[in-house]
């Protein structure tokens, strides 16, 4: 007697478009191209005023196409999610890409490790020229985590929100994206998330992050959101929902990683020379982690006029250069000895 075959889970593309016109047909192709085939594509229109939805009308037949009026990201997250039948949701954003095995790779990984609630992976960074980075885990420096990660995405964001398949059931424990929040709630999400799931990482680059002038975050991001960077916002909100975190992570790691938001956006402001905008970010960096020695400086390359700032960079980039050189030259010689 033949045992009956199992049905392969079925997984939900949602793909939140704003004014995609440009990109959405290249978008839509990469899903088409999957060897993993979705069972459906939900593409949520959040109130485009271009011809987001003319670009869309040749594929009314293989796509699921909701309009609604203008909410957000966040929200168009939202309608996706209640419109996905499938068992697995993945995000895809409108002016992005994936590799033909994306799917197929993060699938595989699922059925191997039936514990883990959401997969992520590495991807590929491009722009108008071409790859700009083969692998953003490599050119960051990165190990990406498995199993239970929270205190890792706590410190780091790890993930683009296109990397990431997770099991629909878990929004029924943790909830709907946050629609308060103007950037960010996709990594908001997955940090409830893995406060109570297992993340699992493919080690391979399945996304195409394209950069380009109108992206989010180069607008939205680099602005404050009530008086805070939007990664502050995030952190503040995940500790007030889990107060047992604080304990977990210590004082002294939940400082350092507000005082980064602060530090970063205020570097952006220093280069672009708006040095009194600028000091105000680094003197919120210093007072949440007082002993970075990086922001110290920054703040007082504030105060310079733009000759001095150029001889204090070159002086810094020297003595880094010769410090790294005179220390690579120390771990050669241990290296010998030993």
């Amino acid at each position: 007697m033949k045992t009956p075959e199992m049905r392969a889970p079925s997984v939900s593309v949602v793909i939140p478009a704003y004014n995609s016109a440009r990109y959405i047909a290249q978008t839509i192709e990469s899903v088409l191209k999957q060897s993993y085939r979705p069972c459906e594509i939900i593409v949520v229109d959040d109130g485009s005023t271009d011809d987001t939805r003319r670009m869309l009308e040749k594929y009314r037949d293989r796509i699921i196409y909701i309009h609604q009026e203008n909410a957000g990201e966040p929200a168009a997250r939202n309608t996706g999610i209640r419109q996905a039948g499938g068992d697995f949701i993945a995000f895809l954003d409108a002016d992005d890409l994936w590799l033909p095995d994306k799917l197929k790779f993060q699938m595989d990984y699922f059925e191997k490790h039936p514990e883990v609630a959401l997969v992520y992976s590495d991807m590929k960074l491009f722009d108008e020229t071409g790859i700009v980075h083969e692998s953003v885990k490599e050119w960051l420096g990165m190990s990406p985590p498995s199993g239970y990660v929270f205190p890792e995405l706590f410190t780091e964001t790890l993930f683009g929100s296109g990397t990431v398949i997770f099991r629909k059931a878990c929004v029924d424990q943790v909830g709907f994206f946050d629609e308060s929040f103007l950037v960010g709630s996709d990594y908001e999400m997955w940090l409830r998330m893995a406060r109570h799931f297992e993340f699992g990482y493919v080690d391979k680059p399945l996304l195409m992050y394209r950069h380009h002038a109108t992206m989010a975050t180069r607008g939205l991001g680099k602005a404050l959101q009530n008086g805070i960077p939007w990664e502050g916002k995030v952190i503040n909100k995940i500790l007030m929902l889990y107060p047992e975190a604080m304990k977990e992570l210590g004082r002294s790691a939940i400082r350092r990683r507000l005082a980064r938001p602060y530090f970063y956006l205020g570097v952006g402001l220093l280069d672009h020379g708006d040095h009194a905008e600028a000091r105000r970010l680094f003197a919120r960096s210093l007072q949440q982690w007082p002993w970075s020695l990086r922001c110290q400086l920054r703040y007082v390359a504030t105060f310079l006029d733009p000759p001095q700032l150029a001889r204090m960079k070159g002086l810094y980039h020297w003595i880094s250069h010769n410090c790294g050189a005179a220390h690579a030259k120390e771990s050669g010689s241990r290296v010998q000895a030993a």
